[in-house]
């Protein structure tokens, strides 16, 4: 991918880690700062670098976590994070961009400090609830912090902070209402496990399917995102209790998916919750037990705390506590109905255009004061 860009100075730089949670609120952005003509850049590391489609501008760096593992591994992450440091610097310096957005994560940090020791307008988004560590050490030395929800944990007392919501594809908000979408008595059940969740969505969410009523078994059908080795086992449970199944390592079109959906179950990743909202679609939410300062039981409580969705936490969760909850929610429209209205409010459509207003009336600001 080519990192070379226009410099009739008219770039933007977003730097995120390198994992979707960081890069796709970044290319949404992006995809906006290009409809208002900006020249965009995206800095990442190299498990990034995937996730962009090929006609991006991006550079990759050097970055590791220098939190993780045995102390020489430390050493050897704090010695990536200064390559990547340098190569950055020296980018930045050459290109000169008008603004840098880092999207959190270890490869954003590196942008972030080098744009503000060459005084280079600067902001932070926070995807998550709870503030991630790399932004909050960030977020002393930018302009202000764009966050996705209005009541995140952890900001700095000190912080110039901006509501926005968390940018996605606007595909979710195009959905039709869920009162809208109901055509057949067939109910629909999507599952998104994603990587971590491999055990839970692949071992006990078919046991608690196998255990619904048969009044449901006989009308559900499942759309489940699952590892591919686990692929044939789902496919003959879901076989042997008759149910309809679509089981795929991955799906291209989740609002697509969504808009057929009586319930959705899956991790709460911000990225997640905010689709859900965008989309007003009703969750049953079982966040990662093991995520960093419990920044995934804190996005879902964005949505569970207007009664929009419901939390079932992993730790000691059966399979005959996940199908009764199944059967209670898909038993109870009335209730579904009033989930996805309730998460629909909380949704923000506009988040990549909030987040580019932001910064440009900062650069015609400071146009005008070069005038």
């Amino acid at each position: 991918m080519s990192s070379q860009i226009n410099s009739l100075n008219r770039a933007v730089f977003l730097a995120a880690g390198g994992t979707g949670g960081h890069v796709f609120p970044a290319l949404h952005t992006a995809g906006a700062l290009k409809a208002r003509g900006f020249d965009v850049l995206i800095i990442t590391d190299k498990r990034g670098l995937s996730l962009l489609p090929e006609n991006m501008h991006s550079r990759t760096i050097c970055a590791a976590s220098p939190f993780a593992g045995a102390l020489t591994k430390r050493f050897l992450a704090l010695a990536k994070l200064s390559m990547g440091f340098l190569q950055v610097f020296i980018l930045l310096l050459r290109q000169r961009p008008l603004a840098v957005i880092g999207y959190g994560g270890y490869p954003a940090a590196s942008p972030t400090l080098a744009a503000w020791l060459l005084r280079i307008p600067v902001w932070l988004h926070e995807q998550n609830a709870v503030m991630g560590r790399t932004n909050r050490v960030m977020s002393k030395l930018v302009r202000g912090v764009f966050i996705s929800w209005p009541n995140t944990i952890g900001l700095p007392a000190a912080a110039r902070y901006v509501y926005t919501g968390l940018p996605v594809a606007a595909a979710f908000s195009r959905l039709r209402s869920y009162k809208d979408t109901k055509e057949t008595k067939q109910l629909h059940l999507a599952v998104f496990g994603g990587s971590i969740g491999a055990i839970l969505f692949a071992d006990i969410l078919p046991q608690a399917v196998a255990g619904l009523p048969e009044s449901l078994k006989s009308v559900v059908r499942i759309t489940q995102q699952a590892h591919i080795e686990r692929i044939d086992a789902l496919q003959s449970t879901y076989a042997a209790h008759n149910i309809d199944a679509d089981i795929r390592p991955f799906f291209t079109d989740v609002a697509g998916i969504l808009e057929t959906a009586d319930l959705v179950i899956c991790r709460s990743g911000a990225s997640t919750v905010a689709e859900l909202a965008a989309a007003g679609r009703p969750s049953v939410l079982i966040p990662f037990a093991h995520a960093l300062d419990g920044h995934q039981l804190a996005n879902a409580r964005q949505l569970a705390d207007i009664d929009a969705a419901v939390i079932m936490q992993e730790q000691d969760l059966t399979a005959d506590q996940l199908a009764a909850k199944i059967a209670n929610l898909l038993s109870a429209p009335q209730k579904l109905l009033a989930q996805a209205n309730a998460a629909r409010t909380i949704a923000c459509p506009n988040a990549a255009q909030k987040i580019c207003s932001v910064i440009e009336t900062h650069l015609n600001g400071n146009n005008k004061e070069a005038a």
